[in-house]
């Protein structure tokens, strides 16, 4: 063993002594003449690890909405995945999904994702976000207590009521608004309407302090489910639900089926039609890579994980609200899956990988070509300077053959002492190495020549 690692130190400390000196000097030289092309080459090469990014950031952070929420739970789920990914997401509490999302849009705020309430905002408001699909429906509901209310317009029933709306500014409060107005033609605007956070209003409402209360969030939230939990509350049902989504095309319609939410007492007593938005996850356009493709990741194992009310485990997240574009990796994720890539390797390797894929497999396509090319620059401009030298032997030689007097000769002698002192210096490839010889052949014999024909000159009568 030791046999070999002597053999092949000394091979080394053989080529640098020999070889990497005249490497350098070559290498300065090749420099030098592709100068120009070099940097240009230099340039594109800065620009495109710019373009690729390959540095995650590995803390990130996200509005996680009010207490009581679905979105608060959802996003601890998105923490865990994150964690297992080996990058930190903090959670920053919000009094709402509309705080979040101002946050997200502000240039100062450290939040760079928020859920949002499909409806309540748009791409024309906030051109600097991007979707990555929804992560689950956001029911719309009213709850009432007492006898079973049917009718057409349960906003037109509730507009002299005590209600609660959502706080102002909350996405609650701004899709009660949209309904509301969508039939009465003018803003809830009657100290009826109660603006406070959903957690606090449904503590009043199951206490009776109120006739009723508006909430858009999932079955599995914590408040909607007190309400559910509470004695005699009712749901409001929307018949013209059919109608409502005409109007405004970023809602969906659910069904509560009679008896399924308790089998026992068959709560409801018959099917109900309930309104539903959906909830999209919003990112800044400049979000890296990486982490767009952990949201994503995160996403799928949290729609896999959970089998809701209204949706089975692995129905979301899907592309359902066109509000925001999809950024250009959610487009890819809903089109193709995710790739195999991040089920193997680390999430920043497989995200640079997958980023760059197109640039690696054109690599591969032109590498022997690439080889051939790269090879024939390499070694062109000795090429060339061979060529140049050739010329200049031969300049010399015909200079000899026609020398008058020794004065003469010794210019000769002279410049070609220059010209030897070139060749030896230039690095060639073993390719090339016939010229190297060839040259130093071809310059010995002029010597020679110049030599005996200086004797010559010496020995005519003066």
């Amino acid at each position: 063993m030791s046999y070999h690692v002597t053999t092949i130190l000394q091979y080394f400390k053989r080529y640098l002594n020999k070889f990497l000196q005249k490497e350098v000097q070559g290498s300065i030289k090749i420099a030098k003449f592709y100068g120009p092309i070099g940097i240009g080459f230099l340039l594109v090469i800065l620009s495109l690890g710019i373009y690729i990014n390959p540095i995650q950031p590995k803390t990130v952070y996200m509005a996680m909405g009010q207490e009581g929420s679905s979105y608060k739970e959802i996003s601890e789920k998105f923490k865990e995945s994150f964690k297992e990914r080996g990058v930190n997401l903090e959670l920053v509490p919000t009094s709402g999904l509309g705080e979040g999302l101002k946050g997200l849009d502000s240039d100062v705020s450290k939040i760079s994702s928020s859920f949002l309430t499909a409806g309540v905002a748009s791409a024309k408001e906030y051109p600097n976000l991007v979707s990555l699909g929804s992560v689950q429906y956001a029911p719309i509901w009213i709850f009432y207590k007492g006898n079973t209310i049917k009718t057409n317009d349960p906003f037109e029933y509730f507009s002299t009521k005590k209600i609660a709306i959502g706080p102002s500014e909350n996405n609650t409060n701004k899709i009660f608004r949209k309904l509301y107005e969508l039939n009465q033609k003018s803003s809830p605007t009657g100290n009826n309407f109660i603006e406070q956070p959903t957690k606090d209003a449904a503590d009043q409402f199951i206490a009776g302090k109120l006739d009723a209360i508006f909430i858009v969030d999932n079955y599995q939230s914590e408040t909607v489910q007190r309400i559910l939990a509470a004695k005699n509350v009712k749901i409001m049902s929307f018949p013209l639900a059919d109608a409502y989504i005409k109007k405004l095309p970023f809602l969906q319609k659910l069904v509560i089926p009679k008896g399924s939410i308790q089998l026992d007492s068959i709560n409801p007593s018959e099917d109900i039609t309930i309104l539903s938005s959906t909830t999209t996850l919003l990112v800044e356009k400049t979000m890296h890579p990486a982490i767009q493709w952990a949201y994503l990741l995160s996403a799928k194992q949290v729609g896999e994980d959970s089998n809701t009310f209204f949706a089975k485990a692995g129905y979301f997240p899907k592309n359902l609200d066109q509000s925001f574009p999809l950024s250009p990796i959610a487009k890819r994720f809903y089109e193709e899956g995710a790739p195999l890539l991040f089920a193997h390797l680390p999430l920043w390797m497989a995200s640079l990988i997958e980023n760059i894929w197109a640039y690696i497999l054109a690599f591969f396509v032109i590498i022997f070509p690439a080889y051939k090319l790269l090879t024939s620059i390499r070694m062109f401009p000795a090429e060339h300077l061979m060529n140049e030298m050739f010329i200049n032997l031969r300049e010399l030689d015909e200079a000899v053959l026609h020398a008058k007097s020794a004065q003469e000769i010794e210019v000769i002698l002279t410049t070609l002492k220059t010209y030897e002192d070139e060749i030896y210096e230039n690095w060639l490839f073993e390719k090339n190495s016939r010229f190297y010889f060839n040259l130093k052949n071809a310059a010995a014999n002029i010597r020679r020549d110049a030599q005996a024909k200086e004797s010559a000159l010496n020995t005519l009568p003066a």
